[in-house]
């Protein structure tokens, strides 16, 4: 049983580049969907990473969404590697574009997700105190977002400017006339050194492990090579598609030893003039082939030795402790070249390494460096860090970091065993970081998305990866990346970087088209390697059996039908004893209106109650509901009056609500004839009796009156859309059915449904209506519309507590003999209770 406002279809954690297309792409299925973001706005890793010389390696025109053809027309891209803030500014436009800010919850940390098995649901927890629960979690928590800072002694005693490239502030840092130090020389502390330098008193660069870099040979983008990119879209996309790497690139034909050394330097001479990280590929076997690897190697070398004047340096800047490529090769402007500046130093630390930090400044083995400012370019705990950081868990309260304790263990990097219903984007198993980043996150997205459309269509509840799958999933990544110099490399691609952090080599290494193609075989076979079922509690799923016999409404004639239903109703077990439980007989707007009373031992005055049945407008009546009304009377310490209604087809609506309209004017004229206060009356029905109690409240604002202290809706039948989700999910097998609703319209509307005396959603406004309580059933074809109304009398102003019944059906309510129902009923004569105080 869930709060409406805090009960959703998905959550998904984060609003990057994978959240914000998560996001749009549920929406779009008509999905309620709440996301969460520890920052302030949307970006992920492009709103933390504001570093001076902060820019993508993936070229602007393949680092962009590629679901949205218009936009992708319409964006103009000023640079072939777009800077940080332009990035960030595109993702806001695509945000903004698709109003997909409003689905998210800002400056809210996700730390705790725990999933129950009887409800098939997730819980999820921030540090804001929110709870909520949702059917799906989706954690596109992103791969670098987990920032690493290195416990060196001290490092908090530092007097001056301290700061990390991937938590750098908003606001603007100076660097004029300063002494920076930086500490590490990957990415983010190779871009951002040269920037520094240009205005910096002295750069001191501390440097542990060098770095291979290749210039990026950046420029800015003319509007004429736009045009071409743009009308080209469509295979670019295409071929990206099927590339291992996610971009149109492709190396040479023939390996670096298949060819001569003359061909071998033109190919690639040709990659260090294109720029970029993609030099690693300028050959098939680069990363394969040791020897083939050492041409590259040599090569690059002796550019290094070109570009930075001093030997000794030069020397000290050239890896040696893995092949080039096998950990992600830098994209630079100026990095080596820095290094002939008079006003930066290398600190070599290997030779001098750190023993303190001190307020003034870094201590090494060979004495003080006085620092103004200290910038940690230390890096992320990569690919697993910021899910570690969520204390995750699945069935019978299995931790998703005792369960990737000795390393990540997913299948296909979507999902993990023992964690129904989650699904992690671009996470460890996928080709997530060795390939473009946006097409990698779609096609997990559309994967996503196909796979819930599968559930839907097979009525299936949860999906969960089988213990064989993940084994074979993951002996597979690890043959891939055996087959590979990757393994070679103390790369942050196997959690080296992490203190403590088990060594497993963590991305999919097969590349992005071959990955794609399998995912795609998986859907195909009806989704292989996954379990797929129902998790609605051993009791629904025999109670949903038994009703599946109940009659077909549209093979009976009214009359009959009625008859039919009442030779089947059961004995009742539980009667509370009333004070009073009388049946009178008051004029009514069609003739005699015959109410049913229960006044409870309370004291009064009581507040009142009246009730209106339901019945799909066709059948029930007063003794259908007569345990239910007396359960109530008692629970809630209320006098009920049940309406004896007029029912259709004989009599077409808006012939009941008219009869509960005047009951509730009798009410308010003798409500103290039994111990009720005529300044309480609230009004109430279930199904069919939901909607009656609804119009009638729009009548009693429209008429004058009477006062209604609040409307009581339970899975109300609120409107003849079908085209919701609910329908789409449990219209068919959960007990009440589209084809029983479509035939109960048709009965009680056979003129049509334009009055908001038969449908309230077509009421113009809802401003001025009683407070309400709205309650829905998951599994329940009406839920979508009925928690829509909830959300629309809350827009109008009016105050609603709106509570979904997870896991339950239909009608469930008045069915006694389900053990569920005692809590839900519980929770709901609670809400009555606050709602009529």
């Amino acid at each position: 049983m869930e709060n409406h406002e805090n009960s959703f279809d998905a959550v998904v954690v984060g609003s990057g580049i994978a959240g914000l297309y998560t996001v749009h792409k549920l929406r779009a299925r008509g999905m309620r969907v709440r996301g969460f973001e520890s920052a302030a706005g949307v970006g992920g890793t492009w709103y933390h990473n504001r570093y001076p010389g902060a820019r993508c390696d993936v070229e602007s025109i393949d680092y962009s969404y590629s679901f949205d053809e218009e936009l992708q027309q319409e964006w103009t891209w000023s640079e072939r590697f777009a800077a940080q803030e332009e990035i960030l500014r595109y993702l806001g436009h695509v945000a903004d574009r698709h109003d997909l800010r409003s689905a998210y919850e800002f400056s809210t940390r996700v730390t705790a997700a725990d999933y129950d098995d009887r409800s098939g649901r997730w819980t999820i927890r921030t540090d804001t105190a929110r709870t909520v629960s949702a059917r799906f979690l989706v954690l596109a928590t992103g791969v670098l977002s987990a920032t690493n800072l290195p416990d060196i002694p001290g490092r908090d005693s530092f007097a001056g400017e301290l700061y990390h490239t991937g938590a750098w502030p908003q606001h603007a840092v100076e660097f004029e006339g300063k002494r920076v130090g930086v500490i590490g020389t990957g990415s983010s502390g190779i871009q951002t050194i040269p920037v520094v330098a240009e205005t910096a008193a002295r750069v001191t660069v501390f440097q542990r492990s060098p770095n291979y870099s290749i210039p990026a040979r950046n420029r800015p983008l003319t509007p004429e090579h736009l045009a071409e990119i743009k009308a080209g879209y469509p295979e670019r996309r295409r071929l990206s598609r099927i590339s291992g790497g996610g971009t149109p690139n492709s190396p040479h034909p023939r390996g670096a030893l298949e060819v001569d050394a003359a061909e071998r330097t033109r190919i690639y001479d040709q990659w260090w003039e294109r720029g970029g990280y993609l030099f690693a590929k300028a050959f098939p076997d680069q990363t394969t082939n040791l020897a083939a690897n050492d041409t590259a190697r040599e090569y690059v070398e002796a550019k290094i030795r070109e570009l930075v004047h001093d030997p000794e340096i030069a020397d000290q800047l050239i890896p040696d402790d893995h092949p080039i490529g096998t950990k992600r090769i830098v994209t630079d402007s100026g990095y080596f070249e820095a290094y002939n500046r008079e006003n930066v130093e290398l600190v070599n630390l290997r030779r001098t390494p750190i023993t303190e930090i001190t307020p003034d400044g870094v201590h090494t083995s060979d004495g003080l460096h006085e620092l103004d400012m200290l910038i940690f370019a230390t890096g992320f705990d990569a690919m697993t860090g910021s899910l570690s950081r969520i204390d995750i868990r699945g069935r019978d309260g299995r931790t998703l970091r005792d369960e990737w304790s000795a390393g990540p263990r997913t299948y296909l990097g979507l999902s993990v065993a023992g964690f129904p219903n989650m699904f992690v984007v671009s996470g460890p198993g996928s080709p997530s970081v060795l390939a473009n980043m946006v097409l990698t996150a779609e096609q997990h997205v559309d994967w996503i998305a196909s796979c819930l459309d599968y559930l839907d269509e097979n009525r299936v509840s949860t999906i969960e990866a089988t213990e064989d799958a993940v084994a074979e999933w993951v002996a597979e990544c690890n043959a891939n990346a055996a087959a590979t110099l990757f393994p070679a490399a103390n790369s942050w691609y196997l959690g080296a970087n992490i203190p403590g952090k088990p060594r497993v080599f963590m991305p999919y290494i097969g590349g992005l088209g071959k990955y794609r193609a399998i995912c795609d075989e998986v859907a195909a076979a009806g989704y292989r390697g996954f379990v797929l079922d129902d998790p609605a509690g051993a009791e629904v799923k025999a109670m949903l059996a038994g009703l599946a016999d109940f009659p077909d409404v549209t093979q009976h004639d009214p009359a009959e039908l009625r008859a039919l239903i009442r030779s089947r109703r059961a004995p009742l077990t539980h009667q509370p004893a009333m004070r009073i439980a009388e049946d009178r007989v008051i004029p009514g707007p069609g003739g005699d209106l015959t109410l049913r009373i229960y006044a409870p031992h309370d004291e009064g005055p009581l507040p009142v109650v009246v009730f209106a049945h339901g019945g799909g407008f066709v059948f029930c009546d007063l003794d259908s509901h007569d345990e239910f009304c007396r359960s109530m009377a008692a629970a809630v310490g209320a006098v009920v009056i049940a309406v004896d209604y007029r029912l259709a087809p004989e009599h077409p609506g808006p012939a009941a609500m008219e009869d509960v309209y005047g009951a509730l004017l009798w009410a308010a004229d003798h409500a103290v004839e039994y111990g009720g206060d005529p300044a309480r009356i609230g009004v109430a029905g279930d199904s069919a009796g939901g909607n009656l109690a609804a119009t009638a409240c729009l009548a009693a604002r429209d008429r004058g009156g009477p006062r209604i202290a609040g409307q009581v809706l339970l899975y109300p039948v609120i409107d003849d859309d079908f085209s919701t989700e609910s329908y789409r999910r449990y219209g068919e097998g959960y007990y009440n059915t589209e084809t029983a609703m479509r035939w109960y319209w048709a009965q009680y509307a056979p003129n049509g449904t334009d009055s908001r005396y038969l449908v309230p959603t077509r009421a113009e406004s809802l401003v001025d209506l009683p407070p309400a309580v709205v309650a829905t059933a998951e599994l329940d074809p009406l839920c979508t519309a009925g928690d829509g109304y909830a959300e629309r009398l809350r827009e109008a102003g009016v105050s609603v507590a709106a509570h979904r019944f997870e896991g339950l059906f239909h009608g469930f309510l008045t069915i006694p003999a389900l053990s569920l129902t005692e809590p839900a009923r519980e929770k709901l004569w609670q809400m009555m209770r606050d709602l009529l105080a």
